[in-house]
């Protein structure tokens, strides 16, 4: 089945949004991909097929409408693929001006064996620039915006080292260490997670401090040393 945009789902959460200012953008929201979603029913239905959905996501990263323009699975999925959605958590978006806004995502949700009853969104259109972008967030970051983007990422995944955000720092900092002649790559993801949960600590006594090279590097540098 293959369905043209058609439809916005309202979806009114009544929890109290989380108003932050003064955080590093701009950035659009970006999916929390550890966090839990809703189940889908799959019965005797095939497993096959996606759907692309635009997402209204709140300033509280949470999802607002849902508004599906393909759909290629069985008849009776989109109503549980809408839910999946629906469910999922984000990273707010984030203005020019450091104020995080409600903004819209491009997401999809496939299914296939793998996913089971348990598909997750992602990114639609994948932007091959995006990690690009996201580092040279990163290296303009005081240490109140990593702790504040920590801490929502932190509370909505089951492992917020691998989110986006920490994924990338972290990459960084591998490379940096390669580019200086120094193969511990291995050594930097396995102290990657304990070491991103100390910047975090240390950033709470100095907010206006430079995370990645005032902090997060240091930090790093202890973890493994050369």
């Amino acid at each position: 089945m293959l369905a043209t945009a058609r439809a916005v789902l309202p979806y009114v959460m009544l929890a109290t949004p989380v108003v932050a200012f003064g955080q590093t953008g701009p950035s659009d929201p970006q999916v929390i991909a550890g966090a839990q979603t809703a189940k889908i029913q799959i019965g005797q239905k095939k497993l096959a097929g996606h759907v692309i959905a635009t997402v209204r996501v709140g300033e509280d990263g949470r999802v607002r409408d849902v508004l599906i323009t393909e759909n290629t699975t069985e008849s009776g999925f989109e109503p549980q693929l809408v839910r999946v959605l629906q469910s999922a958590r984000f990273r707010p978006a984030i203005d020019a001006s450091g104020r995080v806004i409600e903004g819209n995502a491009e997401m999809k949700v496939e299914l296939r064996q793998g996913t089971g009853a348990e598909p997750k969104p992602m990114a639609a259109k994948p932007d091959s620039q995006l990690t690009e972008k996201e580092k040279a967030r990163i290296r303009k970051m005081r240490c109140s915006d990593f702790t504040w983007e920590w801490d929502l990422i932190r509370e909505a995944s089951d492992n917020p080292a691998t989110e986006f955000m920490p994924r990338i720092a972290t990459s960084m900092y591998a490379t940096a260490r390669t580019e200086a002649g120094e193969y511990v790559e291995s050594k930097v993801w396995k102290a990657a997670s304990k070491g991103l949960k100390e910047a975090a600590d240390q950033c709470r006594d100095e907010p206006g401090a430079v995370f990645w090279d005032g902090v997060f590097r240091s930090v790093m540098d202890e973890a493994v040393p050369k």
